[in-house]
């Protein structure tokens, strides 16, 4: 399966240790949302830093720049059938509350 990219997001803080523990944090609380397992690892390719998240079928790849977040997913055929628009927003607030609360954007007005 290829990654297809999701969403970009403005941030206005770099990944540290610090927001890295916070986004295990929310992804930890939230998990329950899914129904299903949520599993994470961070993984570093050049200067790229990555968080690959699982949540079976669905494998999502975040990657931290200096100034953008940038989301990737990939899913078998019958799945991305599942994607809908809605479901589609669903994920993109979901990702949006997770950053939100790991300090990376700012509440929007």
């Amino acid at each position: 399966m290829d990654l297809e990219q999701f969403y970009v997001f403005p941030i206005q803080a770099q990944l540290t240790s610090e927001k890295r523990r916070a986004i295990e944090l929310q992804i930890d609380e939230n998990a329950q949302i899914f129904e299903r397992e949520v599993s994470y690892k961070w993984l570093k390719r050049g200067e790229e830093r990555f968080l690959r998240i699982l949540v079976d079928p669905v494998t999502v790849e975040i990657v931290f720049f200096d100034d953008r977040i940038e989301c990737y997913g990939a899913a078998p055929a019958w799945a991305r059938l599942l994607f809908t628009k809605a479901r589609k927003s669903d994920l993109k607030e979901r990702i949006e509350q997770v950053l939100l609360g790991a300090g990376f954007v700012a509440q929007q007005e």
